[in-house]
């Protein structure tokens, strides 16, 4: 297959895969541009371009299988993304010894992106446990790779900041399921994601505006659940503001916002107990 057909199949699939009305669709075009991607990787023409076409194409396919309760072969394509995804950031590395540098930063920011999907696939899947452990090795390959993450590079931070969103939620769900007390540590994950955010707040941006309130709504809770509760009456204040400005799209975030702000006004009222959090 000619390059332009394997990138016109490619766009094709992934515009599939934005709805669910065309994921059957999606889940046979993936098939045809895997399979395409994989024979060049696997001839003398390979480049980067194609490997890193491979892992995206292996990444967004296990998205589209774990959406359609397809888990064994999400999990599947999940992992091969994620090696692939790696292999490319290692021979990436040497070329670029600074991860802020683009292509590494790309190449970091992509493998993390990816490694927290395969995450949340795991958990749709009901493997709570593997969730938690991708999330934390995704978190620990950013530090270890790029350290502080607002010193990282764009691709690197935003991946970063989703990495501890989404820990932050998972821990906060386990100590809803009675298996651990985590709290404290969700707080600080949701904190760093916060701050993360922030740093990538743009008013011209609207996705910036929802994942930093999407955010708010997690750290309020984790705030209340370890009894900090005025910082949390602040936190949802200012997820509401957020969620104000985004009209009908932050509709679902400001439910979850209004539970946080429940909880605040219980704890305030009951002179300052700490109070469980609760999923919403």
């Amino acid at each position: 297959m000619e390059p332009e057909a394997r990138e016109e199949i490619f766009e094709r699939a992934r515009e599939y895969s934005t709805r669910p009305a065309g994921w059957e669709q999606a889940d046979v075009l993936w098939l045809r541009v895997i399979e395409a991607y994989r024979q060049v990787v696997a001839s003398d023409q390979v480049d980067r371009h194609d490997q890193r076409q491979l892992a995206r194409a292996l990444w967004r396919h296990s998205m589209v299988l774990a959406a359609m309760g397809r888990h064994d072969r999400a999990k599947e394509s999940g992992h091969q993304a994620v090696t692939l995804f790696a292999e490319i950031h290692q021979a990436v590395a040497a070329e670029h010894p600074d991860p802020t540098q683009p292509r590494r930063d790309e190449a970091l920011g992509e493998l993390i992106t990816a490694m927290v999907d395969s995450g949340e696939s795991a958990f749709v899947a009901g493997s709570l446990e593997v969730r938690l452990k991708l999330l934390e090795k995704a978190i620990e390959i950013g530090l270890h790779t790029a350290g502080p993450p607002p010193a990282a590079g764009p691709r690197t931070r935003t991946a970063m900041a989703t990495a501890y969103h989404n820990y932050a939620n998972a821990l906060l769900h386990r100590q809803q399921q009675g298996a651990a007390s985590d709290a404290q540590e969700a707080a600080l994950a949701a904190s760093r994601a916060t701050e993360l955010r922030l740093k990538a707040l743009d008013p011209h941006q609207p996705i910036t505006i929802w994942e930093l309130a999407n955010t708010y709504s997690i750290y309020a809770h984790a705030l209340v659940a370890i009894g900090d509760v005025e910082r949390a009456g602040l936190v949802v204040k200012q997820g509401i503001l957020l969620t104000d400005m985004l009209g009908v799209s932050g509709t679902e975030i400001q439910q979850k916002l209004r539970a946080a702000e429940a909880l605040v006004r219980q704890a305030s009222g009951g002179g300052g107990r700490r109070w469980p959090w609760r999923r919403r």
